[in-house]
């Protein structure tokens, strides 16, 4: 198959994970659809996403700036080009920053940013310059998609199989009630792109998705046999996405605030999603009525007979467990300053001189 007809195959699969029978349950908007004047909830979650990859971008290409001048300021004065630029490639922090920039913006081509850096000054010396440039100017603006899912199940997502693309489903929407929750759901997930933590898994979901459209494609059985097997990949996939490490958690949260924070969010009313989650979780967990299971205060079930049927579809609480102490810590970080005032005469005046530019008021 094509590659794009095998993306096409590898989308659906995405969407069924989550429970979608119907193409009527979804809906997708592109960077052309966002609007920033709707009151449509659809596009206002754009708008949101919009400003969070905005935000996003300009974190990561501060990041690889700083790598870059980090790397210059151990440079020797008497280095040739080739030479510094076998120690760009080799430190750490700038592969680090330069592969974030890819998983986020897609392509990039490494050649361009480290020849254009490589600039000698009046004096000799290879001036690798302040900042880390694509094409000699910025990280350029890559449009992303927003896929609307009607699901009664909570969730958010990205995913790199399907690069630049956010998916929400309806019952998340409806959890988030504000648009700074939206932002730290939004935030939250784009830094797991970021920082790799999407990498860890990617291969092994793309093999076992792969694997399911081979099954539909091939089963002589009608269906029948790919059912079973599919129905065991579905487990395997969820058994890895709960392997979340409490790390990358805290790690995404610590960025996801920061990024959220400074696309001018408040973080502070943005950080009560988390609470809503833990009490969804617990919801979600309670035992049918006459039983005797309880939900102990962290969300965890205490079983003693049967539970409440887990769906088998991916949750957002089967890749991000929500707890009082994620919350808790969120709050604590927003109110000790990780907020939008503290970048307010920075990012958020640029973001602000943005916004007015695209709602046309000067």
């Amino acid at each position: 198959r094509s590659p794009q007809a095998l993306q096409e195959q590898i989308f659906r699969s995405v969407l069924a994970s989550v429970g979608v029978s119907d193409w009527k349950q979804v809906q997708v908007l592109g960077e052309q659809d966002i609007s920033y004047v709707s009151r449509t909830p659809h596009h206002q979650v754009a708008a949101v996403g919009d400003r969070i990859i905005s935000s996003a971008r300009t974190l990561v290409q501060e990041e690889l700036d700083n790598a870059m001048q980090n790397v210059q300021r151990k440079l020797p004065v008497d280095i040739l080009p080739e030479d510094a630029m076998k120690y760009i490639k080799a430190d750490k922090k700038v592969e680090f920053w330069f592969n974030a920039a890819q998983r986020l913006l897609g392509e990039v081509n490494s050649t361009n940013i480290l020849v254009d850096l490589m600039v000698s000054d009046d004096a000799g010396k290879p001036d690798v310059t302040t900042t880390a440039r694509l094409t000699g100017t910025k990280l350029k603006k890559v449009p992303w998609q927003y896929v609307f899912i009607q699901s009664e199940q909570p969730n958010a997502f990205v995913s790199e199989i399907l690069p630049q693309r956010f998916f929400i489903t309806s019952a998340m929407m409806e959890l988030a009630t504000n648009q700074n929750e939206l932002a730290m759901v939004l935030g939250h997930e784009v830094s797991h792109l970021i920082l790799g933590h999407v990498s860890q898994t990617n291969q092994v979901e793309t093999m076992l998705r792969t694997l399911e459209i081979l099954l539909l494609s091939i089963d002589p059985t009608e269906g029948v046999l790919a059912l079973v097997v599919i129905g065991g990949l579905v487990a395997i996939r969820k058994a890895l996405s709960a392997a979340h490490s409490r790390d990358n958690e805290q790690e995404a949260d610590d960025l996801g605030i920061q990024i959220t924070a400074r696309a001018c969010y408040d973080t502070v009313s943005g950080a009560e999603i988390m609470n809503k989650m833990h009490q969804a979780k617990v919801a979600m967990m309670k035992p049918p009525s006459g039983t005797k299971n309880s939900v102990s205060a962290s969300g965890d079930a205490v079983t003693d007979s049967d539970t409440k049927p887990v769906p088998t579809e991916l949750q957002l609480f089967d890749t991000h467990p929500p707890t009082l102490e994620r919350y808790e810590r969120l709050q604590e970080k927003a109110v000790a300053g990780e907020n939008f005032t503290k970048y307010r005469h920075d990012q958020c005046a640029t973001m602000s001189s943005r916004l007015a530019a695209a709602l046309g008021w000067g």
